[in-house]
């Protein structure tokens, strides 16, 4: 073969090289995001983004709130950053490098939350999951169809378990010392009893339901107050006495807490 021909073919397969890598990160990032989503029913919620069974089911969840989950996702990030590292920039289109460039920063940002994690209280009046879980149920959860609002009930469902999971961390945190401001947990147990004391039918949980249900034209009056009662039902039976076990934590807490700042001690 002659010099030419073979420099030739090198740039050949040089730039079949830079195809396939081109089209291997396209697979990377449909398939790590499609994994990531799949991990956070809230997320896969909030954005509808399967279709199906796998949709349904994971609008049927709420999202853990653990901190082994939290961790987990740390790892997930960590993976998406080793990943990303074995792709040469100048392969890529001027897209994907600026996609690489977002998903670089945003798994980034995650993977830097580690050493203050104990520093994101689980129940507080702004990002607590008591804030979290009303969000998710109230504001998130689709509800065009009589399958929606079975599933609503499934995730309502699931409500006291992530509150208890927030109760376990709160304690955790506390039995550590770290509490976070008075001000906070005064501001916190005030909300919550806003929240938890009115009847269960007038829960936003329920009310919130009863009037997304009622643009289900498909779904008739008796059946829409069947489902009501049920959410009516998980509210009294299982939401309340999560949220008041919560609060009860709170206030044996807020004696210990600092006036200002969190605080180890």
């Amino acid at each position: 073969m002659t010099r030419p021909r073979k420099l030739a073919v090198l740039e050949l397969l040089s730039i079949a090289a830079l195809f396939a890598q081109s089209a291997k990160i396209d697979n990377f990032f449909r398939d790590f995001t499609a994994e990531w989503v799949r991990h956070d029913p809230d997320l896969a919620t909030r954005s509808r983004y399967f279709t199906g069974a796998e949709q349904d089911r994971l609008e049927r969840q709420v999202t853990p709130s653990t901190l082994d989950f939290r961790l987990a996702r740390i790892r997930m990030a960590k993976q998406g950053l080793a990943e990303l590292a074995k792709f040469d920039r100048a392969g890529l289109t001027e897209t994907q490098r600026v996609s690489t460039d977002s998903m670089q920063s945003q798994l980034q940002t995650i993977v830097d939350e580690e050493p203050f994690m104990d520093y994101s209280f689980p129940l507080e009046q702004l990002n607590g999951v008591n804030v979290g879980v009303a969000f998710r149920l109230t504001i998130d959860h689709p509800m065009r169809t009589e399958k929606d609002a079975e599933n609503y009930l499934a995730a309502l469902g699931e409500a006291g378990a992530r509150m208890r999971e927030a109760i376990a961390e709160s304690r955790r945190l506390g039995g550590e010392g770290l509490l976070p401001p008075k001000f906070i947990l005064q501001a916190t147990v005030r909300q919550m009893r806003g929240f938890a004391d009115p009847a269960p039918a007038q829960n936003a949980f329920v009310r919130s339901f009863a009037q997304k249900m009622s643009a289900i034209q498909s779904l008739p009056e008796a059946k829409r107050e069947e489902l009501r009662a049920r959410a009516e039902k998980i509210v009294a039976k299982q939401v309340y006495p999560a949220w008041k076990d919560a609060i009860a934590l709170l206030e044996s807490q807020a004696p210990r807490a600092p006036m200002k700042r969190a605080s180890r001690g």
